[in-house]
C-alpha cells in the first residue's frame, strides 16, 4: 500500500509538472532568426524544444545532433559538442528515421564523383590545405591536444597529404591558433548580441520601474542564454546604463504630459464659473477635486499651475485695460487735431499765428480739455505740429508756383508786380487750388529773392572786374598799344580773364588802354618841357657871358644892361611857372 501510495504521490507530481505541460509553452523568433521556447507558468526560456513539443521523430534523437530553423524558414542542424552546424541532415539523423540507404547510396556516388575529378596534391600549399580541411571535416577543437586529434584524423585518407610528422604537428598548431581567433571573434560577436538582447529584454519588461535594483533583475534572467554569456561586471555596466537613459527618458515624457495637463488646468481655471483671480486656493481644490487632469498633477505642481494661471490673468487684464486708455488718449488726440484742421480751413490758424493767440480761443473747448487732462503730447505740442504741416504745404505750393511761371516764361525780377504776376496766371488751375493770401506772399518772396540774386551777382561782377584789372595792372606784356585780340592770347587761360563774359571784359581792357595811354602822354609832355628849359638855361648863361663883355667895352651902358638883365629872368620865371602847372 505504501508502495502504491507513493507511485500515485509520483504520478500527481508528474501530472502537476508545468514544465511537461505543452500548453504552457510558447515558441517565438529571436532578432537574429533563432527560435526558442517560454513557459508561461515556469517563466523559463529555452533555445531547446521541450520534450513535450518534440514530435515522434524527434523523440528518437540520441544523437548529440539538433534541429533549427533561421528567420526565413530554413532547417539547419547544430552539434554543441563539436560547436559544427551544417545545413544537410548528418548521417545520425537519417539512420535514425530511415533514410540512411538511401543517403549512403548517395554518399557513394558523390565519393565516387569526388575520386573520379579528384586529383593528386601538386604543391605543398595543396597539401596544407588538405590537412586543414581534414581537422575542420573532423570537427577538431581548439581545446584538443596533438594526441586527442590523431586518434580521430589518422585513419584518413589526407592524413597522408602531409608526410612527415613535423609538418602535420605545425599544420595542426596553426589550425588551432586560427580556430582560437575564430572562436574569440565568435564569442565576442555573442557577447555584443548578448548585451543587445539584454536591452531589449529589459525594454518589454512590463514589471520594470525606475525603482527596480541589479537584483531584481538578475532573479529574472539568470535563465536566460544571453545572461550567462556576460559577465557580472557587464551586466551591471548594461543595466546601469539602462537605468539612466530610461529615467531621462521617463521624467522627459512626464515633463511633456505635465506641461499638456498644466495647460487643461488652467484651461479649467478660466472656464469654471466658480473660479476667479479671487479665489482661494482651497475653494480651488474642492472644486476640482474630482478633476483627472487636477488629480494627476502634484500638489506643489497644481499650486504652481494656479499661480502662473492668476499672474497671467492678472497680465491680460492689465494690458487690456491698457490698451483701452490708449485708445480713448489716442482718440483725444485725433479729435484735437480734428478741431485744429477745421480753425486752418477757416483760416483762424496761419503758418504766423502765435499759439498764445489760438489758445485763448479754444482753452473752453471740450477737446482741449480733454487733452490737457492726459499723459503725452499736449495742445500746444500739436499746435507746433499742424503749423509744421501748414509750412510744408506751403513749401509744396511755392514750389509749384515757381514751376507753373517757369512753364510759362515767366521771368521775375526785383522790378515785378503783382498785376503783371497775377493777370499771367489768374486762368491757371494750379494757381487756383492755391489759397489767394499765399499766392502774393509767394510772389513778394520770390520778388525778395530776384532781388537778393541781384545784388548777389552785382558783387560778384564787381569783384570779377577787381580781379580782371588786378590782373592787366599786374602784366607786363600789356601796353598801350597792346589789342584786346593779342591781351585774350596772352592772359585767356587765367581764371580772372575767364570769370568775366567778353561785353564786359572788353569794355574793362578798352577802359584800362585809355588810361595806359593817358599816363604816356604825360611822360612825354613832361620830358620836352624838361629839355626846353635845359636849352633856354643853356642860353642864359651864353648871354649873360656876353654882356659881361660887352660891360667890359662900355663902362657907361653898364647900369642899363644890369636893368635889363632881371626883365630876363622874370621872362624865364614866367616862362617856367606854366611848366610846374
Amino acid at each position: 500500500q505504501e508502495c502504491c501510495s507513493k507511485r500515485s504521490c509520483l504520478s500527481y507530481c508528474l501530472m502537476a509538472d508545468p514544465a511537461k505541460d505543452a500548453s504552457n509553452w510558447t515558441e517565438h523568433t529571436h532578432s537574429d532568426g533563432r527560435r526558442y521556447y517560454y513557459n508561461k507558468v515556469t517563466k523559463a526560456s529555452s533555445w531547446d524544444k521541450p520534450e513535450c513539443l518534440k514530435n515522434a521523430d524527434e523523440k528518437l534523437n540520441t544523437t548529440s545532433w539538433k534541429e533549427y530553423k533561421t528567420a526565413d524558414g530554413r532547417d539547419y542542424y547544430y552539434n554543441p559538442i563539436t560547436k559544427q552546424s551544417v545545413w544537410d541532415m548528418p548521417i545520425e539523423l537519417k539512420r535514425l528515421r530511415g533514410l540512411a540507404k538511401e543517403d549512403e547510396s548517395d554518399d557513394e556516388k558523390d565519393k565516387k564523383k569526388e575520386e573520379e575529378k579528384k586529383e593528386e596534391w601538386k604543391t605543398p600549399e595543396d597539401r596544407r590545405n588538405a590537412f586543414r580541411e581534414l581537422l575542420e571535416d573532423k570537427g577538431v577543437k581548439s581545446s584538443m591536444k596533438w594526441e586527442e586529434a590523431l586518434k580521430l584524423i589518422q585513419d584518413d585518407r589526407r592524413f597522408g597529404a602531409l608526410t612527415a610528422a613535423g609538418e602535420r604537428k605545425q599544420a595542426f598548431a596553426e589550425y588551432i591558433t586560427q580556430t582560437k581567433k575564430r572562436e574569440k571573434e565568435e564569442e565576442r560577436e555573442k557577447r555584443k548580441r548578448a548585451k543587445d538582447d539584454f536591452i531589449e529584454a529589459l525594454q518589454t519588461w512590463k514589471d520594470l520601474k525606475l525603482t527596480t535594483r541589479y537584483k531584481d533583475t538578475a532573479e529574472h534572467f539568470y535563465n536566460e542564454e544571453w545572461f550567462k554569456l556576460l559577465e557580472e561586471d557587464e551586466r551591471v555596466e548594461v543595466f546601469d546604463d539602462f537605468m539612466d537613459e530610461h529615467e531621462q527618458k521617463a521624467k522627459e515624457d512626464r515633463r511633456k504630459q505635465r506641461k499638456e495637463y498644466v495647460e487643461k488646468v488652467k484651461e479649467t481655471y478660466a472656464n469654471h464659473e466658480k473660479i476667479s483671480v479671487l479665489s482661494r486656493w482651497r475653494d480651488v481644490q474642492d472644486a476640482l477635486r474630482d478633476n483627472e487632469h487636477f488629480k494627476w498633477l502634484s500638489k506643489l505642481e497644481a499650486l504652481t499651475s494656479w499661480e502662473e494661471w492668476v499672474l497671467e490673468t492678472e497680465k491680460s487684464e492689465l494690458k487690456e485695460k491698457t490698451k483701452s486708455k490708449y485708445r480713448t488718449e489716442r482718440k483725444n488726440r485725433d479729435a484735437f487735431r480734428d478741431l485744429l484742421r477745421q480753425h486752418g480751413d477757416e483760416g483762424k490758424i496761419t503758418s504766423s499765428t502765435f499759439w498764445g493767440d489760438y489758445a485763448e480761443k479754444v482753452v473752453k473747448d471740450s477737446r482741449y480739455i480733454a487733452l490737457i487732462s492726459q499723459p503725452g503730447s499736449t495742445p500746444h505740442d500739436l499746435f507746433d505740429d499742424y503749423q509744421e504741416e501748414l509750412h510744408d504745404k506751403y513749401n509744396q505750393d511755392k514750389n509749384k508756383l515757381k514751376k507753373l511761371a517757369k512753364s510759362k516764361g515767366l521771368v521775375i525780377t526785383a522790378s515785378s508786380t503783382w498785376e503783371w504776376f497775377n493777370g499771367e496766371l489768374k486762368d491757371e488751375s494750379i494757381f487756383k487750388e492755391i489759397p489767394s493770401d499765399h499766392r502774393k506772399s509767394m510772389f513778394e518772396s520770390l520778388v525778395v529773392k530776384a532781388k537778393e540774386a541781384e545784388e548777389d551777382a552785382e558783387k560778384v561782377a564787381k569783384k570779377n572786374r577787381k580781379k580782371f584789372v588786378e590782373l592787366l595792372q599786374k602784366s607786363r606784356e600789356v601796353t598801350a598799344k597792346t589789342s584786346y585780340e593779342k591781351a585774350g592770347k596772352l592772359l585767356g587761360s587765367s581764371p580772372a580773364w575767364e570769370a568775366m563774359d567778353d561785353a564786359t571784359r572788353r569794355q574793362c581792357y578798352d577802359i584800362f588802354v585809355d588810361q595806359l595811354k593817358i599816363q604816356a602822354g604825360t611822360k612825354e609832355d613832361a620830358v620836352e618841357e624838361d629839355e626846353d628849359a635845359k636849352k633856354k638855361k643853356k642860353e642864359g648863361k651864353t648871354t649873360k657871358k656876353r654882356k659881361q663883355d660887352e660891360e667890359e667895352e662900355e663902362p657907361p651902358k653898364k647900369t642899363k644892361k644890369k636893368k635889363e638883365e632881371p626883365s630876363k629872368d622874370e621872362e624865364e620865371t614866367t616862362k617856367k611857372k606854366p611848366k610846374k602847372k
